[in-house]
């Protein structure tokens, strides 16, 4: 049970608000109604050659896929559909590479990114 003096109804997102806003506005809503807000399929470019070569490999074998879905500010590269519940992904794949990994802040970044996800 949670209780708060507002709802997630009565908060703003934009694409400047901070990743914590936005998650607290899922939390909210799912709190409310037991319903997650929908997953944002960006459908955006590839943030590298790996993670193309990767989604033409898997489209080759007969896997659809979908690039950079998420929500609250964070994405997965590709996710994998499952062809058998429609709107249901069996697997997320992230590709991130050499200059992603090279940030001061990479370690902290990831162990919290990978609870949120």
């Amino acid at each position: 049970m949670v209780f708060s003096n507002f709802t997630d109804m009565d908060m703003r997102i934009d694409e400047g608000s901070q990743p914590g806003v936005s998650s607290l506005k899922i939390f909210l809503a799912y709190a409310r109604d037991r319903s997650l807000l929908e997953l944002d399929e960006t459908g955006g470019e590839f943030d590298s050659p790996f993670e193309e070569s990767v989604y033409e490999f898997l489209r080759d074998q007969g896997y659809e896929l979908r690039k950079q879905v998420g929500c609250a500010g964070y994405r997965i590269d590709l996710a994998l559909l499952n062809p058998n519940l429609p709107g249901n992904y069996l697997l997320g794949i992230e590709c991130d590479g050499a200059t992603y990994h090279s940030s001061y802040i990479a370690r902290d970044r990831d162990r919290l990114r990978q609870e949120v996800l």
